[in-house]
């Protein structure tokens, strides 16, 4: 299973999705839509990822990371569960850790509006679904994947209770053949600043054994791709409102950020306990002279974030140097 970190111009989000292929992963087309930047998490190893093909009529999406990617490959099933099929959605909802809830197929062939489009031929289960558990597998007891979660019902912006929906495998399964026979991928969102050279990825590798320790790398993830894709709009929004305001809005923020890149990152320790903790990172930069403390290009920094979580996920509260000033690489 992999937790998605999807950077846009103006917002970041987390999403669920699965390897079918040491490579190939799939989610909802909705999860990777206009995106400036794309990575997966499985466990504590990150790699960045390009999408190969989507549907929006059928809200899916076939993505390749960079690097293969050791884990559980799903198989899909060739025919659609009956109504009252046990099943079990997996994924990250609300961006906390990997869940499993159980539930049943409730109804087949079932439609849902979202905006302007109407998505059909779907599976309904009464599983509990949440965001975050966008482009995640409905599975049946054999393991093997009867859909692809996509969204939740919601009635005049009310959530129903025990209502979601999930692609249909064998529909699912059609289109992974079709794309994953492609090499060139659909390219990513330009924002319009300037973007780090390359691709602008970096490795993100977590230490910490604190429960927490990943998702709070997570955020530090959409945090970073942001500053590098230039979605300046989205990285200031992984700061909590009262760090905002000390800056004024993103556009004073980031006025000194064109040339400063994240380069590598850890999450060397978590602590703390409740809604706000304390990680210990270090994180690598690169930049122009006249950005860099002392003239430094490449800076080596060792920097106490302080984290705050929202209720749905976990935003910079501030940051300090303990440790002392950033040495050169």
């Amino acid at each position: 299973m992999g937790q998605f970190s999807v950077t846009r111009c103006e917002n970041s989000f987390t999403g669920t999705g699965f390897l079918v292929g040491p490579d190939l992963v799939v989610t909802a087309a909705h999860m990777v839509r206009d995106a400036s930047a794309i990575s997966i998490s499985f466990g504590r190893t990150t790699v960045n990822a390009t999408t190969l093909g989507t549907n929006e009529l059928a809200d899916l999406a076939l993505v390749r990371t960079e690097t293969p990617v050791q884990g559980h490959q799903f198989q899909f099933r060739t025919t659609e569960p009956p109504i009252g099929t046990d099943v079990a959605a997996l994924g990250f909802p609300l961006g906390r850790p990997f869940t499993l809830t159980r539930g049943t197929v409730s109804a087949l062939n079932a439609e849902q509006r979202i905006g302007n489009r109407v998505l059909g031929n779907l599976i309904q289960t009464d599983a509990a679904i949440n965001h975050g558990n966008s482009g995640g597998p409905l599975i049946t007891q054999d393991g093997q994947v009867s859909g692809v979660i996509v969204t939740i019902e919601f009635d005049e912006n009310v959530r129903a209770e025990g209502i979601a929906y999930a692609v249909t495998a064998p529909r699912a399964a059609a289109a992974v053949q079709e794309w994953q026979k492609r090499s060139v991928p659909v390219t990513l969102k330009d924002c319009g600043n300037a973007p780090a050279p390359g691709s602008g990825s970096f490795p993100l590798t977590v230490l910490a054994s604190h429960d927490q320790a990943r998702n709070i790398g997570q955020s530090l993830l959409l945090h970073g791709q942001g500053i590098n894709q230039g979605a300046y709009a989205a990285a200031f929004k992984q700061f909590t409102p009262e760090l905002q305001s000390t800056f004024g809005d993103s556009v004073a923020w980031s006025a000194d950020l064109g040339s400063s890149y994240w380069q590598k990152v850890e999450i060397v320790d978590v602590s703390g306990s409740g809604d706000a903790l304390s990680a210990d990172v270090n994180l690598q930069t690169r930049q122009d002279a006249a950005h860099g403390r002392n003239g430094q290009t490449c800076s080596n920094w060792k920097l106490r974030y302080a984290m705050q979580w929202d209720g749905s996920a976990w935003l910079i509260a501030g940051t300090s140097l303990p440790f002392g000033e950033p040495t050169a690489c």
